[in-house]
């Protein structure tokens, strides 16, 4: 099986009912990257293997990362192909996606204080 997807093909995919894309680059990624693909999750690879039973056994699962995190992205995907999910990585990640034009959404990023209290009203 192949462990990844070309951006062209997640692009004529995007919408169908057979495909999950997670987003699960890291928090600094996330933070640095304010955009993401339309309809995809924001899991982290610790919340995608914690909670590895609400994720869907019958779809395709595509997983997003960036170049700082391939390998674990490549890991992650092991995993779950090991676990018996249809996953892959989204080729190039974000970036790729990104560089080649396809249609993004901008996320916001929360700002946390550093005591961990929620910012004042």
């Amino acid at each position: 099986m192949e462990l990844c997807i070309p951006c062209s093909e997640l692009y004529l995919r995007l919408g169908d009912d057979d495909v999950l894309v997670l987003d699960c680059r890291s928090p600094s990624n996330w933070e640095q990257v304010e955009f993401h693909i339309p309809g995809s999750l924001r899991m982290t690879p610790e919340e995608i293997a914690r909670d590895l039973f609400i994720l869907p056994d019958d779809e395709l699962i595509v997983l997003c990362g960036c170049e700082e995190d391939w390998a674990d992205v490549i890991r992650l995907c092991s995993m779950l192909l090991l676990r018996g999910r249809n996953a892959v990585c989204l080729e190039g990640g974000i970036q790729a996606w990104v560089a080649e034009g396809f249609p993004t959404e901008r996320h916001l990023c929360p700002t946390v204080p550093l005591n961990g209290s929620p910012p004042a009203a």
